[in-house]
Order: structure tokens, then sequence, then C-alpha cells
């Protein structure tokens, strides 16, 4: 009798053994998986970013150049694009920093608690 309940005792201690080391290997990748989604998702706004900021660049200077051919002074064309844009800059700074911080902490926590994927696997 003795035997068979250390016997039983050591099975229950592997066992749990065995199910924490999965448990940790488990959350160790989970883990990586929702920080590499985060990495990509990342690295794709930032590549579309640079994109669109070159061609920002490039019809920026176009405007320029335009506006100053019609106004003769090719530096007041730069100028008033370069107005245009530091006005942006203010309006963005006072309005946009709480605006933007909801957009990216819930895009963020979206991206990392991967509720689509709860959802599905609490359907199945």
């Amino acid at each position: 009798m003795g035997t068979n309940l250390s016997d039983n005792f050591r099975e229950f201690t592997k066992a749990a053994e065995d199910y924490i080391e999965s448990s940790i290997r488990y959350h160790k990748l989970d883990l990586f998986k929702k920080i590499m989604k985060g990495v990509v998702a990342g690295s794709y706004q930032l590549i579309l970013s640079f994109f669109l900021l070159i061609a920002l660049f490039f019809l920026s200077l176009a405007l320029a150049m335009f506006l100053g051919e019609l106004l003769d002074s090719t530096a007041l064309g730069y100028l008033i694009v370069g107005g245009f844009y530091l006005f942006v800059m203010i309006i963005c700074s006072f309005f946009m920093k709480g605006t933007l911080e909801k957009i990216l902490v819930k895009k963020a926590s979206t991206q990392f608690f991967n509720h689509n994927e709860d959802k599905n696997a609490k359907e199945s």
C-alpha cells in the first residue's frame, strides 16, 4: 500500500512538472508570436510611411515650383508650402496627441491580445 501511494505521488509530481514545463513553453511561443505580429505590422506601416513621405516630398516640390511660377518668385512658392506644413504641424501638435494615442493603443492591444483568435477559439 505504501509503495503504491509513493508511486502515485511520484507520477503526480512528474505530471505536474510536465504540465508546468509545457505551459511555460506555450506561453513563450504565444508571446513570441504576438511580438512578431506587432513587429511585422510596425514594419509594414514604416515601409508604407516611407513611400508616402517620398511621394509627399516630390508633390510638395512640384507645388512649390508651380506656385513660384504663378507668383514670379520661386522662393515665395517654397515659403508658402513650408508655411503650410508648419501650420499643419502646429495644428496636429495641439489636437492630435490624445486621438493618436487612443488609436495606437487600440491597434496595439488588438494586435497583442488577438481578440479575433480568442473569439474563434471560443466558438469552436
